[in-house]
């Protein structure tokens, strides 16, 4: 059975250092931002009477003095949401494009769009790989072949934002209903998005690891307290746009749009059109909240977790500097 001491603490038992009650360092109140040192750990805040606990549990990281410090947290923290960013550009300007695409062809009405449309897109697909240069080696102690596998996937960008280019820049500028009524003249297009198809399976493959490791700095993402989107789930949203691609070719080389088999190229071009509206809804709201999760994580990066020995001291630390005053 356990004596406790006079202020209620168990006495240090041999190789156990017990956590001192009295907090010693700097607390902010996740309820009103009070600062809460000096406090009991038992207690509660006495602006808002929020517990001390709920604090402790929702901002203090264990595991803080157990992560290696970045390169640049800066660096870091703004590169990761100019990728994310970068990326939910690039797509919504695709959608742009397709809506002006339909204003295009149920009034008549030419806003103009594509040129300059397509060129914010292009130029924000670069701007997210520019980022996502940050994640090669975002830390001193890293592998050379998860550096060199971030570095085979940032350089994936290039030929993604050559056939960016190429489709949206080309293409879309010199056709009309592109998605509304697909023909046997988009067979290259389907191939081109093929090919960025591959080139975003690439991409995906080699900074994940990295991403993922900056993202479990995050305590509410390492402890499953806060939904997080998989980077995979937005490539599986690709793969059902790729394959409603790989269908239109499959359509058009059969015989569609009144060739010889023109009753399975027709129907496989037309799952083509639904296949790649469902894709590009999917990866529009996965990119939405990879933008959101990289907001959240850059506060995360720019400062270092609040670890245990930055709030409290244990009670020998306690013995030995009040002794020593």
């Amino acid at each position: 059975m356990s004596h406790s001491g006079p202020d209620g603490v168990v006495p240090d038992k041999p190789g156990v250092e017990m956590i001192a009650r009295q907090l010693t360092g700097e607390l902010i109140c996740i309820g009103c931002g009070y600062n809460l040192r000096g406090l009991s750990i038992r207690g509660v805040c006495p602006e808002c009477e929020m517990s001390i606990r709920a604090t402790l549990l929702g901002i203090v990281d264990p595991q803080a003095e157990e992560l290696e410090d970045l390169n640049m947290p800066g660096l870091s923290a703004y590169g990761i949401l100019l990728w994310s960013f970068g990326a939910l550009v690039a797509c919504l300007a695709v959608w742009v494009l397709r809506i002006d695409e339909i204003v295009r062809a149920k009034s008549n009405v030419n806003l103009g769009l594509i040129g300059w449309v397509s060129m914010v897109g292009l130029i924000a697909l670069i701007l997210s790989g520019v980022g996502a240069l940050t994640m090669i080696r975002p830390y001193r102690h890293m592998g050379r072949w998860v550096s060199m596998r971030a570095a085979i996937g940032v350089s994936s960008y290039i030929p993604v934002a050559l056939v960016y280019a190429v489709i949206y820049r080309g293409f879309d500028q010199s056709a009309s209903m592109r998605l509304i009524n697909p023909g046997s003249e988009y067979l290259d297009r389907s191939v081109l998005r093929l090919g960025m198809f591959a080139g975003v399976v690439v991409i995906v493959w080699g900074i994940r690891p990295n991403a993922l490791k900056l993202a479990m700095r995050s305590v509410i993402v390492r402890t499953g307290r806060v939904d997080r989107q998989s980077i995979y789930a937005v490539l599986a949203s690709f793969g059902v746009a790729a394959v409603g691609d790989a269908f239109n070719i499959i359509g058009i080389l059969s015989g569609g749009k009144g060739g010889v088999g023109g009753v399975v190229g027709d129907l496989l071009m037309q799952l083509h059109v639904v296949l790649v509206a469902l894709g590009s809804v999917l990866i529009t709201l996965g990119l939405v909240n990879i933008v959101v999760d990289t907001v959240r994580l850059r506060p995360v990066l720019m400062h270092k977790g609040v670890g245990l020995s930055d709030v409290f001291e244990t009670n020998r630390e306690k013995d030995a500097r009040q002794g020593g005053s």
